[in-house]
Parts: C-alpha cells; sequence; structure tokens
C-alpha cells in the first residue's frame, strides 16, 4: 500500500491490477488490520464537493417543485399517510392503536420533527436533502474499504447526480432515510470486522435494528451478519470469543426493535415483532392478478383502496369474514401468507414465471412507480429535466462490475448479502422503484469498480475491452425491453384527481383528457372529467356529453353506480 502522501493524483491507480482492492489478500482475517489510509486534501475536497453538489441539486429541486407542484403542500397516498401519523405523533398520541402495520421509524422520526417545527411540510423535505447529501459520503466512507478511491469517489459522484434519489428526496418517503441507513449498515459490519470489539458488534446490531424498523425486512440481513461474523473472524478469535460478540450484535439488534414489539404487546395484545403486514403484502404479490408489481387483487374494490389505512381495513374484513370470526392483526397477516402460499402450491408454474418476471422488472430501466410518476413530476422541476444519471446507465455497469470483481467475492459478501436482501424481497412481495432504490447505491459500486477496471485496461486489454463493450451493449439492450411500461394513463388520473380536489377544474380536465388519450375505456377517468367539465369554465354541452358517455359505459359493463351518478348530474343540468 503507498502512502496517504503519495497519492496525490486521483488518476492514479492504487493497486497493480484493477480488480484487486487496497488489501489484495482474500483472507477472511483481511479485516483485522487492513484499514483504508485516511484521506488526503484532494480526496476531502472531491467528496465535500460532491456531498454540495447533492446538496444543491436536492434543495433546487425542492424550490421548483414547492412552487409548482400540486402534491408538495397537498400529499396523497403514503406520504399522507406518514403525515398524518406524524400529525398524531406530535399532537402527544406516542403510542397509538393497533399494531403497527408500516415500520414506524419515519412517522416517529417525522412526528418529533413536527413537534418542534409544527407541521411545515418544507422542512423534512429539507432534511431529506441533508440526507441526500450525507447519502454519497456514507457510499464512498465504505467504498474506500473495499475498492481504491477512484472508485469511492465516482460511486459517490453517481449517487449525488442520481435522478431518482433527487426526485425522492421531494416525497415524504421512507426511502429517504434508507438510503443512508442502509450504509450505515454496511459501514458498521464493515468496522466490526475490522474492529472485532464488543462495542463495534454492538453498534452493527444496533444498526440493523434501526434499518429494520424502516423496512422490516432488513431483519434478513442480521442471519448472515451473524453466519458472517463466525466465518469473517475464525483466523483472529477462538469460537467462545465469536460467540461473545455474536451475543453483542444480538443485543444491538433487540435494543434497537424490542420498543416497538413491547409497544405492539402493550397496546393491541399482539407481541408482533415490528410491524403486521407481511401476509397482505406476500399475498398482493403472489395472486391470480400479481403483475409483480404492486396492483390490489381483484377480490377487492380497486377505486376505495387508495390510503394504506383503507387497503389494511379491506384485506381484515375479508378475513373475518371468510373466518367468522375478529382477528389480531396478525392473525389477519397469518390468514394472506397462507392464501399466497396456496396459490403458490396450486399454481407452481405461475408461481415460477411470475419471480422470474420480479427478478427481471428488479434490473429494468424502467420506475416502477404507485404513488408518484417521475415522468410527470419532471414537468414541475426544471432540475428533474436535466439529463441525470438513471439505471438504464448504472444497471448495465454494475453488472459489469459484479463479473470483473468476481475473484474477490469473500471480501464482497456484505455488498452481495444485501443487494440479495433488497432483491430476495423484491422477489417475495413485488417490484417499485422506491423499493429498489436503498440498493441502488450499493450498485453504484460496482459500476464505479467497472468503469476503473475500463480506465486501467486500456489500452493493455484491448480483447478483454472488446468483449466488456459487448456485454455493455448487450446489458444496456435487454434491461430496456419495455416488461412493465409506465403506466401514464393513472399518472395523469391520479394528477387530474389532484387538481380536481383543490377545486382547479380546468388543470383537472386537461389532465383527465391526458389519461383518457392512453386508456379510453377508463371509467374512472371519464366520470371525473365528466365531474371537472361541470363544475369547471367549461361550456355545459361538454359536460352533458361527458356524462352521458359514463352512463353508456356504465349500461355496457353493468356498474350501477355509475349510471346512477350519470344520470343524477344529467338530469341536474337539464334542468339549470
Amino acid at each position: 500500500m503507498k502512502p496517504a502522501a503519495e497519492a496525490s493524483s486521483l488518476s492514479e491507480p492504487m493497486n497493480s491490477s484493477p480488480s484487486v482492492s487496497p488489501s489484495s489478500s482474500l483472507s477472511p482475517s483481511h479485516f483485522s488490520s487492513h484499514s483504508p489510509p485516511p484521506p488526503d486534501s484532494v480526496e476531502r475536497s472531491w467528496i465535500v464537493a460532491i456531498a454540495l453538489a447533492a446538496f444543491a441539486l436536492r434543495f433546487l429541486n425542492l424550490l421548483a417543485i414547492r412552487e409548482n407542484d400540486p402534491f408538495f403542500w397537498y400529499p396523497s397516498v403514503d406520504p399522507l399517510f406518514y403525515h398524518q401519523w406524524a400529525m398524531r405523533i406530535a399532537g402527544g398520541d406516542w403510542l397509538g392503536e393497533g399494531v403497527f402495520l408500516q415500520g414506524p421509524l419515519y412517522p416517529y422520526l417525522l412526528g418529533a420533527l413536527y413537534g418542534v417545527t409544527g407541521p411545515d411540510l418544507f422542512i423534512p423535505r429539507v432534511l431529506n436533502a441533508l440526507a441526500g447529501a450525507l447519502a454519497p459520503v456514507l457510499v464512498w466512507w465504505v467504498a474506500r474499504r473495499l475498492f481504491d478511491r477512484r472508485v469511492a469517489l465516482l460511486a459517490a459522484a453517481m449517487v449525488a447526480v442520481y435522478a431518482m434519489f433527487v426526485f425522492y428526496g421531494g416525497s415524504l418517503l421512507i426511502v429517504n432515510l434508507l438510503l443512508p441507513l442502509t450504509m450505515i449498515v454496511l459501514w458498521s459490519t464493515l468496522g466490526a470486522a475490522e474492529r472485532a470489539t464488543p462495542g463495534a458488534w454492538l453498534v452493527a446490531g444496533l444498526a440493523i435494528g434501526m434499518a429494520a424498523l424502516a423496512r422490516p425486512t432488513l431483519l434478513l440481513y442480521g442471519p448472515f451478519v451473524l453466519a458472517w461474523l463466525f466465518w469473517v473472524l475464525r483466523g483472529r478469535c477462538g469460537r467462545a470469543r465469536r460467540g461473545f460478540l455474536a451475543l453483542w450484535l444480538g443485543a444491538g439488534l433487540v435494543l434497537a426493535i424490542a420498543p416497538s414489539t413491547l409497544r405492539n404487546a402493550w397496546v393491541a395484545g399482539d407481541p408482533v415483532l415490528i410491524s403486521a403486514s407481511g401476509g397482505m403484502n406476500f399475498f398482493n404479490g403472489n395472486n391470480p392478478d400479481a403483475t409483480g408489481t404492486h396492483t390490489v387483487p381483484s377480490l377487492f374494490d380497486r377505486s376505495t383502496a387508495d390510503h394504506p389505512d383503507e387497503q389494511n381495513a379491506m384485506y381484515r374484513t375479508y378475513a373475518e369474514k371468510q373466518l367468522g370470526r375478529p382477528l389480531t392483526a396478525s392473525e389477519t397477516s397469518n390468514y394472506w401468507l397462507g392464501q399466497a402460499v396456496d396459490y403458490i402450491r396450486s399454481h407452481p408454474a405461475d408461481a415460477l414465471r411470475l419471480m422470474v418476471r420480479k427478478f427481471l422488472l428488479f434490473f429494468n430501466a424502467n420506475e416502477v412507480w404507485n404513488n408518484r410518476s417521475f415522468e410527470l413530476t419532471r414537468q414541475f422541476s426544471w432540475v428533474l429535466g436535466m439529463p441525470l444519471l438513471n439505471f438504464g446507465v448504472v444497471g448495465p455497469l454494475a453488472i459489469l462490475g459484479l463479473m470483473v470483481t468476481a475473484r474477490r467475492w469473500r471480501e464482497l459478501l456484505p455488498l452481495y448479502a444485501m443487494i440479495g436482501v433488497y432483491l430476495g424481497n423484491a422477489m417475495l412481495f413485488f417490484v417499485l422503484s422506491r423499493y429498489r432504490a436503498p440498493v441502488v447505491p450499493i450498485l453504484m459500486i460496482f459500476a464505479a469498480s467497472a468503469l476503473v477496471w475500463i480506465f486501467d485496461a486500456w489500452p493493455r486489454r484491448v480483447g478483454r475491452l472488446a468483449l466488456a463493450g459487448v456485454a455493455l451493449a448487450v446489458l444496456g439492450l435487454a434491461i430496456r425491453i419495455p416488461i412493465f411500461p409506465p403506466n401514464l394513463s393513472m399518472a395523469y388520473y391520479n394528477l387530474g384527481n389532484k387538481y380536481q380536489s383543490l377545486g382547479r377544474h380546468d388543470e383537472a380536465v386537461t389532465q383527465y383528457r391526458n389519461s383518457l388519450s392512453i386508456n379510453g375505456d377508463y371509467i374512472s377517468a371519464h366520470n371525473n372529467l365528466a365531474l371537472s367539465l361541470e363544475k369547471g369554465s367549461h361550456p355545459r354541452g361538454e359536460a352533458l356529453a361527458a356524462w352521458a358517455r359514463v352512463k353508456a359505459m356504465g349500461d355496457r359493463r353493468g356498474m350501477a353506480r355509475y349510471v346512477e351518478r350519470a344520470t343524477r348530474h344529467l338530469r341536474d343540468l337539464a334542468e339549470q
């Protein structure tokens, strides 16, 4: 290893081979004494500049959407759910009612913030921007433990200018917390393996537990870390010592999640570890109507299932009706888990095809949305209109990076495991862009390693570079296959609904017409278009024609409520 003072140029390789880390040993004991050198002034300047650029992009985006985006001050669906939950906490209702049905960490932090600042929807987003500036620093810190500083700085820069991270920073969503938390888990795990002290493993357990309070499926990372502890320290500690350190890891995990478990037992008499929505989500992702992403099963009225509370109530009511008795939250979750398992057992071929589809969706360039569409939100922010980095670039490079670093798999196991946790979550449940987002920084580390490998291989390895170029081209085309094209009809419909709820009916009309230009059979869009035409400044004849279309569609489909509503409005308009 060269001393830090000698490594003054960022273009100078720190290793003799582009696929070998600063510590070239493949032994698990490499963590014992090969921590990276402190960053020199050049490297520190670069990471500060990257963090400042990340904050600037996110803050400028906030200023733009604050003025233009109707969802900014009037959130919907999940952001509204978290906002309302946080408002109750800020109002003194710290325990709430029933078992947690979502990870509680984000709403409790948001509620604590509201308790200090009031329910100002701008301040949490400023904190999102600060978290977004911290994320590249954490990625840099993790990457430089395993690669050289060029990889670390490139990965950090990718995080700073990634379009979806800037986009999500404008919303009240858990993803903004999970991005830094995921990297903190990796940082603490790698640090614990290096130091091998009780305190370090306690911190690692606390980090995993806190991340699980935001996304409960991250508990799956715990068993890996436990097994990895016994493996990575086997050359440095005896079995008894490793068992002692494992107890500290477990203690940290328990300390983090115990308040949630005790609260569920105290409030609801149902000692659920964190939340009790796993069964419903598992059924959502594994049923005859499942598409690989989030869709409400046809068992339910999809038009009344926008809010998470409404969805949870639907699932519970249906399960209680089927079983003929009241159910606890965990019993409801277990019922739907059983329904999904029954479907998989009775339709193994369909279930396998669905799992393959989820795998492909996870690595697809399309950003699968269910709250807000990135494509539509771009019209409200000049920042999002910039040519920022996207998964279509990161994905192929990351896969190439995984290939060229494969011989270092022992050192990179913690990164593989975290990718596996997020990929496994997607394949078990369903794929959404915001569920994939927290693992993208790890993929960026591999993408950066691919770029450094290409740089170092030129011009000595022209043959390998040619193969890499072909691989990148094939991967770039493959991940752009439209497996699940963006449902912009629904996105325009949601935007129209927001304008309608704000009394901005003429703007709502434009969005409903955009929706219907894509899907002309969408009766709910026809219904809401007719309503906004009636209440806006358009001629009465347009509203009459729109309601007549709704009535005709309702008659053809046997949808009595649409027929009744259209008939009533047609009568009222005729009497005017």
